[in-house]
């Protein structure tokens, strides 16, 4: 009998008999059988590879050695340059594949059983910046998601701690974006950083110097009256009207002689007046257009009242006086002045007027007044009265026109000052020629005189307002009210000023204005207006 393995790793039998017992045989044929399971037992557990993943098995215990011959022992392979660790029989090795690294166990210890783990390089740890501008993102997306919410005191916190973290890059943009976004929700402002020096870029336009000295600032500012010029105002208002009431009553001392009394008492009431009243005007605080508004009305009321008791004539024929005594011109003025008083006074209340529409009222007031008498001349009426009544009716005229127009004007007492004069002058021209042409046979010298002066006072009106049209323009601004311009209309298609001037503008976009509608959006005025 031959026992070999060749060409193979499975042993081989090879059997020759050459004569002999069975028993023989069997004796001979057992061992070896034995020895022959033994070799294929120890072959299939080396060519088994080991699992990587599974638990450590123990090694079997060593069998006992049968006496059996031994087989050819196999080719060793090359021992590799560091030895491993024993450890259970692995599968085959791979002699093309990378080389195993060196075991860094020492000489004599013991490693444990079971299956070695894959070696894998290290990832080197993330930068500084890197892992904030990864925090600072996250941070921000739950900013965002919190915006989204409407958590909007949260998601500024969250959006201003990741600017913190990483105050450069995407996430930083993205931050500060939010944070915009936020303040505009809340309402709040943000604070814009004083610019630059050389950021600043001068404007002024460049002038000819030559022209600098021809140039005069004319000063536009409302006209303030001070507290002087609104005592002396007060005190002489007070110190005629007093002085009237003084004269009336002053006029009933003597049935014979009635100017004996109201002479002396009447400058008494009128001085007394015109020192003490003042104070009182200053314990109402009344300002200048308010006094005179209230001064107007005893004025023209008292010069109404006068005439109307020319035209009533209460005189009794019986008692030998012709026409209208003074006594009753007194009493008329004094009954019209205080009602003139009283209602001057409810309409300066309201504080409506300036000083330059009380102006205005007065010119045109007095301009009826004489106007009255002149038409009158023009008529030739057969009783006097009726001149009393035509000026009654044009100071009436004038005072309504003028606080009509008077707001719709821009006037001063300056100007109102020159446009009364050029009318006097206008009316009385005409009375120049009256002396010329005067003549007893005839009233058409009367009626052309009268007609022609009435027609100077309109004109020397006319002419003033014509000659003063640019005096102190724009500083006729009524207590308590804004200066009027043609330059502070918004800017749409049809604009006003608030100084009544229209004008017709470009097609503009502008942002919507948020107290109109809380989204976004842009606009395009069409009609727009101060006043």
């Amino acid at each position: 009998m031959i026992f070999g393995m060749p060409g193979g790793t499975t042993p081989q039998l090879m059997l020759a008999t050459r004569g002999g017992t069975p028993n023989q045989m069997r004796s001979r044929v057992v061992p070896f059988l034995s020895a022959l399971a033994l070799v294929q037992v120890a072959g299939a557990a080396q060519a088994q590879p080991a699992d990587p993943y599974g638990r450590p098995r123990a090694p079997a215990p060593n069998p006992a050695p049968n006496p059996a011959p031994n087989p050819a022992p196999n080719p060793a392979p090359n021992p590799a340059p560091n030895p491993a660790p024993k450890t259970p029989a692995a599968g085959p090795s791979d002699p093309y594949g990378p080389t195993a690294p060196a075991d860094a166990t020492p000489a004599g210890a013991t490693t444990p059983l079971g299956p070695t783990q894959p070696s894998t390089p290290a990832t080197p740890p993330p930068s500084d910046a890197v892992l904030a501008e990864q925090v600072a993102a996250a941070l921000v997306q739950r900013a965002q998601e919190l915006f989204d919410a409407k958590v909007l005191v949260d998601a500024k916190q969250l959006a201003v701690e990741a600017l913190q973290k990483s105050p450069k890059g995407a996430a930083a943009d993205q931050a500060r974006f939010l944070i915009k976004s936020i303040n505009q929700q809340l309402g709040i402002k943000d604070d814009q950083p004083p610019a630059k020096i050389e950021d600043q870029v001068d404007l002024t336009p460049i002038e000819d110097p030559t022209l600098a000295k021809s140039k005069q600032k004319v000063d536009t500012a409302p006209e303030v009256p001070t507290a002087r010029s609104n005592r002396i105002v007060a005190g002489v208002h007070a110190g005629a009207y007093f002085g009237l009431i003084g004269a009336t009553v002053g006029s009933f001392f003597s049935e014979d002689n009635a100017a004996g009394g109201a002479i002396p008492v009447g400058l008494a009431a009128g001085l007394a007046a015109g020192v003490y009243f003042p104070r009182v005007f200053d314990k109402l605080d009344w300002n200048e257009a308010q006094v005179r508004t209230a001064g107007s009305g005893t004025v023209w009321g008292g010069v109404i009242g006068g005439l109307f008791a020319d035209v009533a004539n209460v005189s009794k024929p019986s008692a030998g006086v012709a026409g209208t005594t003074g006594r009753e011109v007194l009493v008329g003025s004094a009954i019209g002045s205080t009602l003139g008083g009283l209602g001057g006074s409810l309409l300066a209340t309201r504080n409506n007027y300036s000083v330059g529409d009380l102006a205005l009222v007065d010119t045109f007031a007095g301009i009826g007044a004489v106007g009255g008498l002149t038409i009158g001349m023009l008529m030739q009426p057969a009783e006097t009265e009726a001149y009393s009544l035509n000026s009654v009716f044009g100071i009436a005229g004038g005072v309504i026109v003028g606080l009509v127009a008077a707001p719709q004007t821009n006037t001063t007492p300056r100007r109102m000052l020159r446009v009364a004069g050029l009318s006097a002058a206008g009316g009385a021209v005409p009375f120049l020629l009256y002396a010329g042409i005067r003549t007893n046979e005839s009233k058409a010298d009367e009626r052309v005189v009268g007609l022609l002066s009435s027609a100077g006072l309109v004109a020397g009106a006319w002419l003033g307002f014509r000659l003063t049209r640019g005096m102190d323009e724009g500083a006729d601004v009524s207590p308590g009210k804004s200066k009027k311009s043609d330059a502070d209309a918004p800017p749409s298609i049809l604009s006003r000023s608030s100084s009544g001037r229209w004008d017709v503008g470009i097609l503009t976009v502008q942002p919507l204005s948020p107290e109109l509608a809380p989204q976004r959006g842009m606009s395009i005025p069409l009609l727009g207006g101060a006043f």
